[in-house]
């Protein structure tokens, strides 16, 4: 056990172990934690606890009771409970109001002097016990509010001294405060590693910094909103439900604040099942507050500072997330794969890394007091401890692409890096060892951005490698992403084939190889499609039969094939529907092939709609399917010569690795698919 952890912040740590299952479940972490610390002496933990445990039932007023105890105080013009109280100020009245929702009042007569001992009342509410009374003539605005506090003694920490928590810092190595701060986060440090123990306090992140916006998607079980759930009542889970801007901004018919202008952070867990009433309007709110902390409803603009969670389900094969998905925000809903909004991201958390929670997995040595933890994380959003740092350290692309870093890409980092900092190293003293794992941490986890950005808009976002020079020795370094190996396997044939050609086509937002086999047999004329081909595409195969029996003799093909055999089409991943028009070409130079027993390249792939004349006409996506040929290792596309533009958007080292070759008509096609 860290005793000296315990002496030197005597009355601000708890020993954790003490803190799992206690029996009073229904009450928020830090309130337990609060009164054992308070209450239990380690000598008699047990029969101190129990103590505690019965007076809590004895005075929590469950939901259910709220009536008979008003009833109570009524009777008896006294009484105390233990609940949550938030204090307003009314100003057409001056006149402050508790508000207590275990006994379903919102106009409690409290003393200002109450009020003025414990300023937390009016952020947030704090726990304690209430002594009641009930006075029938207290009158105000010609209504009767006979409730009045007496008395509030607070479960929380009341008053909190940053400069003494940054003081006591500097009394521990780097290794021993890691330790300290996942032990006050609840869990176990002796089964985290190095990396996993900064990944698990990156998700503290939105806590210190204001207006953070993160993203993390990760197995079940990682304990993604663990931490906001038990450490900080200064954040709001939203655990699916429905998510109105009224609730999350401004409710336009009260001008009652959201979410957003109350917390330090809002989550959206189960971000996949959360439903939104109007998703469209509520991404193009979130984009402009993500952008520079404001919003707009109705007339009004305001100004926030909570940091925006987003928290999902991911699959994983092996540890990196599995192979299917082609970019790593898949799992989010359709409606926020929108790129102005995932760009507005400072960070993508890989919770894959994290290990699940287990009964071992949580603390059982001394950590801070989660309400005294949450409130030093709700001060260290007021300090930059960037500023003296800036000279030590320059940002830089060491892909050295024309683009170069971003606005949003410094932004990010440095975001990033300040959070890390106020969690890390508060007290400002640093070595510039310690300063570059900071800050190769902050660009990987906007690289991770960046990177899936390159994927769904590769003409627009460059390959950057984000990076950090240290101006005192010179030294570059950029991060390695665990999941940069991670590829979709996609099979291409070992070697030119009669009847195998490769398509390319769009799926959701990315391009895809499509594969297609035509086989000829002898028969009466028969077309025989197979996987899971809809409709458009099946037009594109009469095309293709028309266009073959009308140009049989230029082809070199029996004017009678029709009659004396049968050619099956099948698209690859039967399972998958097919459909649009852009495997035209693709279609006719397998038929053409099957028929004459020609093989085609194995190394180029073709896109394009065809005409019953012959004509190649243009399609959709063609730089995410140019784009899924050149990752598929091909080394030319035929593409219809009106997309070429379209094409010639996509990167430099794209566009000179892989051959693009415009074709106007099928003959063009077929001269250049054969062996």
């Amino acid at each position: 056990m860290n005793t000296r952890f315990k002496t030197i912040f005597k009355g601000k740590v708890v020993n954790k172990a003490h803190t799992i299952n206690t029996g009073v479940d229904e009450f928020p972490r830090y309130v337990v934690e609060y009164l054992i610390d308070n209450y239990c002496e380690e000598e008699t933990f047990y029969q101190d606890m129990e103590k505690v445990v019965r007076r809590l039932k004895e005075a929590y007023v469950y939901g259910a009771e709220a009536e008979r105890i008003r009833h109570y105080i009524r009777e008896n013009r006294q009484h105390s409970v233990i609940a949550n109280m938030e204090v307003r100020l009314v100003e057409t009245e001056d006149k402050y109001w508790g508000a207590i929702s275990a006994i379903n009042e919102n106009f409690v007569n409290i003393p200002e002097s109450i009020v003025r001992q414990y300023p937390m009342l009016l952020s947030g509410g704090m726990w304690g016990t209430i002594d009641l009374t009930y006075d029938e003539t207290e009158i105000h605005s010609k209504k009767i509010r006979p409730f009045k506090i007496t008395a509030f003694t607070p479960f929380q920490v009341s008053v909190i001294n940053l400069d003494e928590y940054l003081t006591k810092r500097a009394e521990f190595s780097t290794e021993e405060w890691i330790d300290m701060l996942i032990n006050s986060c609840g869990l176990n440090p002796a089964l985290l590693n190095p990396r996993q123990k900064l990944l698990y306090l990156c998700r503290c992140l939105p806590l210190v910094e204001n207006n953070y916006n993160m993203v993390e998607l990760a197995p079940r079980e990682t304990g993604k909103t663990y931490l906001y759930r038990n450490i900080s009542y200064y954040s709001h889970v939203l655990s699916g439900g429905k998510a109105t801007p009224a609730q999350l901004f401004v409710n336009l018919n009260t001008g009652k604040i959201g979410e957003v202008g109350t917390r330090d952070a809002v989550v959206f867990d189960e971000i996949a099942n959360t439903d939104f009433s109007d998703p469209k309007a509520f991404v193009s709110i979130m984009q402009g507050y993500m952008q520079d902390a404001k919003f707009s409803r109705g007339k009004k603009e305001l100004l926030a500072f909570a940091s925006l969670v987003f928290v999902g389900n991911l699959d994983v094969q092996g540890n990196l997330p599995h192979e299917k998905y082609y970019h790593l925000f898949e799992p989010l809903p359709d409606f926020l794969q929108v790129i102005a909004f995932l760009d507005r991201l400072h960070s993508y958390l890989p919770g894959w890394e994290l290990p699940k929670l287990r009964p071992n997995s949580y603390s059982k040595d001394y950590g801070f007091i989660a309400d005294y933890f949450c409130e030093i994380m709700h001060e260290l959003r007021r300090i930059d401890p960037l500023g003296e740092l800036r000279p030590r350290f320059e940002l830089v692309d060491l892909a050295n692409t024309p683009q170069g870093l971003s606005g949003r890409d410094q932004r990010a980092i440095l975001k990033t890096a300040s959070g890390l900092l106020k969690l890390l190293y508060p007290h400002g003293k640093i070595t510039d060892e310690e300063l570059e794992t900071i800050l190769l941490l902050a660009c990987e986890m906007r690289q991770r951005v960046r990177n899936q950005l390159h994927l769904l808009a590769p003409g627009e976002y460059d390959k950057v490698r984000l990076g950090v020079k240290l101006n005192e020795t010179g030294k570059q370094a950029a991060p390695t992403l665990s999941e940069e190996g991670r590829v979709q396997k996609v099979t291409l044939p070992e070697k030119p084939a009669i009847g195998e050609v490769i398509g390319l086509s769009v799926t959701g937002d990315h391009g895809s190889i499509l594969r297609f086999e035509m086989q000829v047999t002898k028969g009466n004329g028969r077309i025989i499609p197979l996987g899971s081909i809809q409709r458009v595409m099946r037009e594109s195969i009469d095309a293709a039969i028309q266009y073959i029996k009308s140009h049989s003799t230029e082809l070199g093909i029996s004017a009678t094939w029709y009659e004396n055999f049968d050619i099956a089409v099948q698209a690859a991943f039967m399972g998958i529907p097919k459909e649009g028009p852009s495997a035209g070409v693709t279609i006719v130079t397998g038929m053409v092939s099957a028929l004459k027993k020609r093989p085609v390249r194995n190394d180029l792939a073709m896109t394009g709609e065809i005409t019953i004349m012959g004509k190649v006409l243009p399609v959709g996506g063609i730089q995410q399917k140019v784009q899924a040929a050149y990752e598929a290792g091909l080394k030319e596309v035929l593409l219809p010569a009106d997309n070429l533009k379209d094409a010639e958007g996509l990167p430099a080292y794209i566009l000179d690795t892989l051959k693009l070759t415009p074709v106007n008509t099928i003959e063009e096609v077929l001269s250049r698919a054969f062996v």
